[in-house]
């Protein structure tokens, strides 16, 4: 069995023996943290210069990253460590309107990058801002057959819910700590389509997890066995 399958095995027989464990879906924090399991972000240009060994890991050209010198070589590192198991997702990959790269090169990377995912079976890991219209066409157009997770939420109601009519999970980082908007909305979300992440936060996945559990009137084991439930079944895993 390869280590991070083992260790996988080892920590969900842990946990069944008490509660599940908190479950950050995305961050750029290798640490361990106890109780935690973590699906780290890597660049494909860190992907063979750090050691990722013992960590389930994301992987994925983010559209800040597209550049024309090096694409070739990045999205054959994405091909080349997709299929690898310890590799649960894509991503985080999608469009931004606030980077310089063009909106077609942004959209042709993402969608090689969608049809990776779909050949692995694997999730899609998105980075969405200001170009959900677009996401949504191409995952229509494309017929993603994956889930996508839409990671740092912190949009409107009704893009919430145009996310939702597509069976996309919503992630919620650090906002949900301070955005009163955002924590209605959050509220709204149906339980069976949420998980939660730190990204580049400082404040711990706990911290979330607490919030997160008031927000929903629900005791803390209550939505991390959730969570942990909507993990196993997205990242297929026993």
């Amino acid at each position: 069995m390869h280590f991070p399958l083992f260790l996988y095995f080892c920590q969900s027989q842990k946990y069944k023996m008490q509660d599940s464990p908190y479950i950050d879906v995305h961050t750029h924090c290798s640490g361990k943290p106890d109780g935690v399991i973590s699906v780290i972000n890597y660049f494909p240009e860190q992907f063979y210069k750090e050691d990722f060994s013992g960590n389930f890991i994301s992987i994925g050209l983010h559209p800040w990253h597209v550049d024309k010198d090096n694409i070739v070589e990045n999205m054959e590192l994405v091909k080349s460590a997709a299929s690898l198991d310890f590799v649960l997702a894509i991503g985080e990959i999608g469009l931004d309107r606030s980077t310089p790269i063009p909106l077609d090169v942004q959209e042709e990377t993402f969608t090689q990058q969608i049809k990776i995912a779909n050949r692995v079976k694997k999730p899609i890991i998105v980075h969405c801002v200001k170009c959900f219209p677009e996401l949504l066409s191409l995952k229509k157009k494309l017929r993603a057959n994956t889930p996508w997770l839409i990671h740092g939420f912190r949009n409107n109601r009704q893009i919430a819910q145009d996310l939702l009519k597509q069976n996309c999970f919503i992630s919620f980082g650090e906002a949900l700590l301070f955005d009163n908007k955002l924590q209605e909305i959050f509220k709204a979300i149906p339980l069976d389509q949420i998980f939660l992440e730190t990204d580049e936060s400082n404040h711990s996945i706990i911290e979330i997890y607490k919030k997160a559990a008031a927000l929903k009137n629900l005791q803390i084991v209550d939505l991390k066995n959730t969570i942990f439930k909507n993990y196993t079944a997205v990242f297929k895993l026993k």
